[in-house]
């Protein structure tokens, strides 16, 4: 899972807008992609990894990025492209085409020209847990909608904001045509596994070359402690409630709103 990819020089435009730690630098990005590719790692889209057409002969990955950042296309696109790999886009609509995020036509680009999968990240990029039923629907229909018609594409597949959720989520976004949603629970997704709740792996500038290496490869070791810290960090949300845990969040990462 990752968010922004930038340059050095970038890195200032992203102060106060998003957590540090959740981007990765530009150098960084393509030694793990280089990387895979020497290492010959297969990469899927979610739409690949649910057909399940056949077991991938090698290893294999999703690669995923969160939210629309535009560093996502400048910087992260042509790499991927370089190197023939295909990622999944999960785009909030409301913040297409604004300051920093990508546009339409720039995804529409990256979907017809290399097969990248565009698909939903909500309408307004709010935590959907404590919403209502009609909120709820209206964020996952209303992405899923404007995504088809704008690229003329499938949206089968769901990236929870801030990895946020309830036991509603998923029935409602089985009934608006989902297969899938991407949380930010950490852990390995089993190639056969039936499960629409999707753990992912959060990569960003805090992350190793060694541990991104056993990362790859699936290896338990090295999640442990980042599945500790994540299950701690859900503990404390639900103890205090989703709007204190966000003010709370935004104010130790200096993010504005």
């Amino acid at each position: 899972m990752y968010h922004e990819i930038y340059r050095p020089e970038e890195r200032r435009h992203l102060r106060d807008l998003t957590n540090p730690a959740y981007n990765t630098a530009l150098s960084v990005f393509r030694k793990q992609m280089t990387w895979l590719y020497e290492s010959n790692v297969k990469t899927l889209t979610i739409d690949d990894l649910f057909l399940k057409k056949t077991h991938p002969e090698k290893d294999a990955i999703c690669l995923t990025f969160d939210d629309g950042w535009l560093g996502n296309y400048i910087h992260a696109y042509p790499i991927l492209q370089e190197f023939g790999f295909k990622a999944t886009f999960f785009v909030a609509t409301s913040l297409i085409g604004r300051p920093l995020y990508m546009t339409w036509e720039q995804l529409k680009q990256m979907q017809a020209s290399s097969g990248m999968s565009i698909q939903s990240h909500t309408v307004s990029h709010h935590p959907l847990g404590d919403m209502e039923d009609k909120e709820l629907a209206f964020e996952l229909y209303s992405s899923k909608q404007l995504i088809e018609e704008k690229l003329s594409t499938s949206v089968k597949h769901l990236s929870l904001p801030h990895g946020h959720w309830d036991s509603r989520t998923w029935p409602i976004a089985k009934k608006i045509g989902y297969q899938s949603i991407c949380t930010s629970d950490v852990g390995f997704h089993i190639w056969d596994s039936p499960d629409p709740l999707l753990r992912r792996i959060s990569i960003g500038d805090g992350i190793s070359e060694s541990r991104f290496h056993l990362l790859a490869q699936c290896k338990n070791r090295a999640i442990w402690d980042m599945a500790v810290i994540k299950s701690l960090k859900n503990v404390f949300r639900r103890t205090v409630g989703i709007d204190v845990y966000r003010k709370l969040y935004r104010r130790v990462y200096g993010i504005r709103g």
